[in-house]
């Protein structure tokens, strides 16, 4: 489980492109860990420590992620 590592290394945050398991959430509320999963160009999801994030950044120059790095379920042909 990476939320164990991460804390005992003492790193403050943890950033995934997947999710994580529910095991996972609890102990990163119980050590005060930061964890963002699905985090894709301008999305993710704060599971917790959300109080540490800021979200008033102005996100127009990030560019939204690009076809080759979705996984193949994501991509959508419109």
């Amino acid at each position: 489980e990476m939320v164990i590592k991460t804390v005992r290394m003492g790193i403050p945050i943890l950033v995934s492109r997947s999710g994580f398991t529910a095991w996972g959430v609890e102990l990163a509320r119980k050590a005060n860990l930061t964890l963002v999963g699905r985090a894709r160009g301008k999305r993710f999801v704060a599971l917790a420590g959300e109080k540490r994030i800021v979200f008033d950044q102005d996100l127009t120059y990030v560019e939204d992620e690009s076809a080759k790095h979705r996984r193949k379920a994501a991509v959508h042909d419109d």
